[in-house]
């Protein structure tokens, strides 16, 4: 179990470092960098969850990322103080991001669908 999770804070830490990378500086279109930053963000999330619950089946990690994530972007269009003043910070800006776009639904459907095809590559 123990070696598990090291392989899990493994890939946590080199999905943090890729995804950072696509979404701010790949060189690659900005359209292109929001994609690949949404769908790095879905699959980083399902292996964090994984690290945090390794029981828990693949299937139901990305659902539940997919889930969370979607509501996090209809949350976008919710603007009070409070909130704003989170987006504001850096961290806010990647966790809760600022702007609400249809066109970030798919990334984060083939995030999830990584990120499970990943956890199940992982657990044989």
């Amino acid at each position: 179990m123990i070696q598990r999770r090291l392989v899990l804070l493994s890939v946590v830490i080199a999905l943090g470092i890729l995804g950072y990378w696509l979404r701010f500086k790949a060189p690659i279109s900005p359209e292109a960098r929001d994609s690949a930053g949404g769908v790095a963000y879905v699959v980083f999330f399902v292996v964090v969850a994984a690290f945090i619950a390794p029981a828990a089946r693949p299937w139901r990690l990305a659902l539940i990322v997919l889930l969370v994530t979607c509501v996090l972007e209809f949350l976008q269009l919710w603007h009070p103080g409070w909130l704003e003043r989170i987006r504001a910070t850096f961290i806010g800006r990647c966790l809760l991001g600022t702007t609400f776009g249809w066109s970030d639904f798919p990334p984060y459907f083939v995030g999830a669908f990584i990120g499970w095809a990943l956890l199940r590559v992982m657990n044989r």
